[in-house]
């Protein structure tokens, strides 16, 4: 009798070919769930995620003054340089703050109440505008009479109960909201903190990790990499911070010596705006001019029209490039076609899609590089390490 052999690996790899087929369809049939936990848990985990945001922003200049402090001539400062690093850097950071909400912020609510208080009679001047229009033409395109006829003819208390009941609810669920946004920053805050104080252990924790993971031949390409997406990230979120408070505190100095209402409003708008690159300034100064026309006079309207168009050509063509300087040496169709696919992912995503674009414009460009030399990637990563040292090591020679 002929002995049936089995070739228990290849059922072996099958099982798992079928085991890892059921999974991707359960995944994909599940999906909505599958995002929906994903959602939950980053939700759970902001408090982290915003800790190790303040973490980043902060790590350089708590850096740059701990290596301050390790060159005192003082023992005690030299053995506790980071712990006094973080307390000085986040005092700064919460002075700065306090100054901003105790200077600005009544200000600031002044003018949204004053924005509020005037909606009825924007409201007003509406109708007006509407009533000036031709009514029965309107009438027989979109049929507002016979809609005006079936509201009140199915007219009822409890469809306004109800809205206004909907409406207290949101009160409720926006105090909520504020004091559990409140509880999630200050814990962050306090994170952050400690990641800093402990970032060297942190470090060294994920680099034992990696080095589980990554081959060794791709840790040098990696950590290249990362240097890179730290370089930039870095200078363009400082650097587009500060270009948003220049161009909002000009358009705001601006607003007010044209006595524009809601000045301190608009201005704060405009800088917050201008954080989204090209396309923010340019929507939020539509919208200010809009409502400068409607809140004051027309005068007022192409002075801040003149204005602000002449604040965003001096911004693109002098601050925004003193500022950001030569970093991301990006072409400018490269600029739009990122925010425009940055666009699909909400403002964050317009927001980072230049410096991920960046990125990736080195990344190709080594590559490209590399297969025209007819080198390995890793190698030609290699050589742009070593240029960089020697540039660093120069830079240090001219100082001296």
């Amino acid at each position: 009798m002929r002995k049936i052999e089995i070739n228990w690996l290849l059922w072996i790899q099958g099982l798992l070919f079928v085991g890892a087929a059921v999974l991707v369809v359960n995944a994909v049939l599940n999906i909505n769930v599958i995002f929906s936990t994903i959602i939950r848990v980053i939700s759970i985990l902001s408090p982290v995620i915003w800790a190790a945001a303040f973490a980043y922003m902060l790590s350089r200049p708590t850096g740059w003054s701990e290596n301050w402090h390790r060159k005192s001539k003082y023992k005690f400062i030299r053995n506790h340089a980071r712990g006094l690093a973080v307390t000085k850097v986040y005092l700064i950071v919460l002075f700065i703050i306090y100054l901003t909400i105790s200077s600005l912020l009544p200000l600031l609510i002044a003018n949204i109440m004053d924005f509020i208080d005037f909606i009825p009679s924007l409201i007003i001047q509406i109708e007006q505008f509407i009533l000036n229009l031709d009514l029965y033409t309107l009438d027989e395109m979109f049929g507002f009479q016979e809609q005006i006829d079936i509201f009140f003819t199915d007219f009822d208390v409890q469809a306004v109960i109800g809205p206004v009941t909907q409406g207290l609810g949101m009160i409720t669920n926006f105090a909520i909201s504020t004091a559990v946004w409140l509880f999630d920053f200050t814990l962050a805050l306090i994170i952050s903190i400690y990641m800093l104080l402990y970032k060297d252990v942190i470090f060294k924790t994920f680099i034992r990790i990696l080095n589980l993971i990554i081959k060794t031949d791709s840790k040098l390409t990696i950590g290249y990499y990362v240097k890179q997406a730290d370089d930039l990230f870095y200078k363009f979120i400082g650097a587009q911070f500060l270009d948003a408070c220049i161009m909002g505190a000009m358009g705001m100095i601006l607003l007010l010596l044209l006595n524009v209402r809601f000045a301190v409003f608009f201005g704060i708008f405009l800088g917050l705006a201008n954080m989204i690159p090209k396309f923010g300034s340019i929507i939020a100064s539509v919208i200010v001019i809009a409502l400068t026309f409607v809140t004051g006079t027309v005068t007022q309207g192409i002075w801040t029209a003149i204005l602000l168009t002449a604040v965003q050509q001096l911004d693109g063509n002098v601050i925004g490039p003193l500022i950001m300087g030569d970093a991301l040496k990006i072409n400018p169709v490269l600029v739009f076609v990122s925010l425009l696919i940055g666009a699909q992912f909400g403002v964050l995503g317009m927001f980072l899609s230049i410096p991920i674009m960046a990125l990736i414009k080195i990344i190709i460009m080594n590559v490209i590089e590399a297969k025209e030399t007819h080198t390995h990637h890793s190698d030609r990563v290699a050589i742009k390490i070593g240029e960089a040292k020697t540039k660093a090591e120069n830079d240090k020679k001219k100082k001296k």
